[in-house]
């Protein structure tokens, strides 16, 4: 009998593939990410100190918008081609192949981004413990809202008259990641110590990743 670590490593194998294939998503989801933070600054005047106040919500909230846009349709080909019924009846652990596929998108979304930090640190003046900072508060922070946005759209996949609803519900959830990976590159900008909030960012990823699985398992089960 495959042990979970190598059904896990079996299963993200196969979501590789797929995902690389079916590239659209994610790659539409990194070019409106970089559009956001590429046009924004020809809006506002060259300022240092208001970077200083406007990029690290900005960065987050251009994060967020992306990668809504990205899970939208997480589940949606799995589930059409009856996928999610092969996992239910393999006898296989549901939340085990949740985190495979989710851990994959969660590979091909942080790489992009991480890969576009020095751009974002030129266009917006920011030093280099700024750029360092704001790099290990996503790969800290990213996880929890990849989780929530897959939960948001395994409701609108499997109920889909109750996936608005479930959209409402889940970004106030959000908040509290927003608004510490926010205070993470902002105490950088001040040069301020952010251990605390990466510590913060990185519990709430550990929470989501014990939590958040078992729902959306608990919601594609009939």
């Amino acid at each position: 009998m495959r042990t979970l670590t190598q059904l896990l490593w079996q299963q993200m194998r196969r979501e590789w593939t797929l995902q690389i294939r079916q590239k659209k998503s994610w790659v539409n989801s990194l070019l409106f990410f970089a559009m956001i933070l590429l046009f924004f600054p020809m809006t506002i005047p060259a300022d240092p100190q208001l970077d200083r106040i406007i990029v690290p919500g900005l960065v987050w909230v251009a994060l967020l918008l992306a990668n809504l846009l990205a899970a939208e349709r997480l589940f949606q080909v799995d589930y059409d081609e009856g996928a999610i019924e092969l996992w239910l009846v393999s006898g296989q652990p549901l939340p085990v192949m949740i985190c495979a596929k989710v851990f994959v998108h969660w590979g091909l979304t942080l790489v992009p981004l991480l890969g576009l930090i020095p751009i974002v640190a030129l266009l917006f003046h920011m030093p280099v413990y700024a750029a360092l900072a704001l790099a290990e508060s996503l790969l800290c922070g990213t996880l929890p809202i990849i989780l929530l946005s897959a939960l948001a759209a395994a409701y609108s996949t499997v109920l889909p008259q109750k996936g608005v609803l479930m959209g409402l519900v889940v970004l106030p959830l959000l908040l509290p990641i927003l608004i510490l990976g926010a205070a993470t590159t902002t105490a950088a900008m001040a040069t301020l110590p952010v251990s605390a909030y990466l510590a913060y960012l990185a519990a709430l990823s550990c929470l989501s990743l014990a939590t958040i699985p078992v729902a959306i398992a608990a919601v594609m089960r009939p």
